[in-house]
């Protein structure tokens, strides 16, 4: 007799033990497809964009990408089918030149990649190409699988309020984990739970984890974090060709796009100049900085296009990246051109730490940035960076940090802290005091628009220097810490110069104090 269809996968499905819907729905599956596309790498920094359709009934895409010249250098990523412009919500994700396959689906995605739903349309593959010693073939190969949509996607989490009180935390602004493919690659990157237990060892408040293009690693970061721990939000935005920006605060889900060139530089498809760039950070309410803005080969490309136009500057500069080395002394440097020209851009430090094993001498809070927040909040620790109120420090103050908490009094009863702004006539007088602990044996510097005018030998635990200063036609006073240099004979790219301590300036302002100034006071941590 013959046996009917439904009849058919009921028999199949009671021989199983499995309901009869779920073998109907695997029976009427289709087989998995491969698309090949391929395209020409022929230049060093471009993308090559490879489309592909995807129908209804996808419910996994699995890419891998191979190429003809093995000296090629190039990445590979993924936009759905909201598009591929720039800041496209169908973003998804991207490897370096470690990786090259990954796979997307609802209720799962490879390293770096963020799960969602699969849906019907023109889905992009997007490589970019960061060395081309030749004309050089790239082959993606596309599995497409069908079916229904299996897993679920959990509702992201944040951290929330740590501490409610206002006071100083430590911090480390530029962190990876394994969600950056060069950090996984290093065999010794941390998860977020891995940065949470480490803060606590070494007394950090909060981590700022700025993963390379990616944002995976942000979206849960409650469970991760545990307690006492701030993990923030975080993406270093890693143009390939004209430099990176570390972005503290990002809320799961938020991203930002990489795809920018200088003023000069002809404009390809999707791309933007940086104002694009810093009109979304400001849109989203987090602190962008140029990070390692004077690294060899990782330069920060637009600050002639700030020249013409200062709103194209981030919010703050890495002063300080790992190991204190001549490159960030190219950066002060910088920072002080900058701040002579009236912009309030403000310092920052990160540990750039993509495996805890290194031959950089590069490690969790080394630098730590010490800010003074109203709470240890995202927003918090946010407005703090943008309003200046931080220093950086060699490493954490339980690891033996020094602090250098600089203030002002001016007149009228004045009272400002790093960040603030002192106003008076030119023959008025602001009075700037420097308490320094666990200094000892070194040397502070007391800087006006970047030129030292007092240099003091710090002989004790807690010392307090002071400096009077007319506020002129105004100015700025920062404040620095040196110590002794460090060569390591055994790896010397772990040697160091002798920065311990550089604080944000306290700006003097030739004219009335408004009424919004209003005082600030941040006693020094007990």
């Amino acid at each position: 007799m013959e046996l009917s269809r439904r009849k058919f996968l009921t028999g199949l499905a009671a021989a199983t033990g499995v309901g009869a819907l779920a073998p109907a729905e695997a029976v009427l599956a289709r087989p998995a497809r491969t698309i090949v596309k391929t395209a020409t790498a022929t230049r060093t920094g471009e993308y090559l964009y490879l489309s592909f359709y995807v129908p209804s009934d996808a419910n996994r895409v699995a890419v891998k990408l191979t190429k003809s010249n093995p000296e090629t250098k190039v990445g590979v990523g993924l936009f759905d089918w909201r598009g591929a412009e720039y800041q496209s919500p169908g973003f998804r994700g991207v490897y370096g030149e470690e990786s090259s396959e990954f796979h997307v689906a609802r209720g799962s995605a490879s390293r770096s990649f963020t799960p969602g739903p699969i849906r019907r349309g023109r889905w992009t593959v997007i490589v970019p190409v960061f060395r081309a010693p030749g004309p050089t073939k790239i082959r993606v190969e596309i599995t497409l699988t069908f079916g229904p949509e299996r897993g679920t996607v959990r509702p992201p989490n944040e951290v929330g309020v740590v501490n409610e009180a206002p006071g100083w935390y430590t911090g480390d602004l530029h962190c990876h984990t394994t969600q950056s493919s060069d950090a996984f690659a290093s065999g010794t990157a941390l998860t977020p739970e891995g940065w949470a237990d480490v803060a606590r060892s070494i007394g950090l408040d909060f981590v700022s984890l700025t993963d390379h293009q990616v944002v995976k690693q942000n979206s849960y970061l409650k469970e991760a974090a545990g307690t006492s721990v701030l993990l923030l939000g975080g993406e270093e935005m890693t143009n390939w060709f004209h430099g990176h920006a570390t972005v503290t605060g990002l809320r799961p889900g938020d991203w930002l796009d990489w795809r920018q060139r200088p003023e000069g530089v002809p404009l390809d498809r999707y791309e933007k100049r940086i104002g694009a760039f810093i009109e979304e950070t400001e849109r989203l309410g987090v602190y962008a900085s140029a990070a390692h803005p004077s690294g060899a080969n990782l330069s920060w490309q637009f600050f002639a296009d700030a020249e013409t136009d200062p709103t194209l500057l981030p919010d703050g500069l890495e002063v300080w990246t790992g190991p204190f080395q001549p490159d960030d002394e190219a950066t002060i440097e910088q920072w002080d051109r900058l701040l002579n020209q009236g912009r309030r851009i403000f310092a920052n430090g990160g540990s750039d730490t993509h495996g805890t094993r290194n031959s950089g001498g590069f490690g969790p809070g080394m630098p730590t940035t010490v800010v003074y927040a109203d709470s240890l909040s995202r927003e918090g620790v946010v407005a703090a960076l943008k309003a200046g109120r931080a220093f950086v420090t060699r490493r954490t103050p339980r690891e033996g940090g020094a602090e250098v908490y600089l203030s002002a009094t001016g007149p009228d009863g004045q009272r400002q802290i790093v960040g603030g702004s002192v106003y008076g006539q030119p023959t008025d007088t602001a009075e700037f005091s420097a308490l320094v602990r666990n200094g000892s044996g070194m040397r502070l510097v007391l800087l006006r628009d970047g030129t030292q005018v007092l240099t003091q030998p710090i002989t004790s635990d807690e010392q307090t220097v002071t400096l009077t200063q007319p506020v002129g036609t105004g100015g700025y006073v920062r404040a620095e810490l040196r110590g002794e240099p460090f060569t390591d004979p055994d790896n010397p790219a772990a040697s160091r110069l002798d920065m311990e301590v550089i604080t944000n300036p306290i700006f003097l302002v030739n004219g009335p104090e408004p009424a919004s100034n209003g005082p600030q006071e941040a006693p020094p941590n007990l």
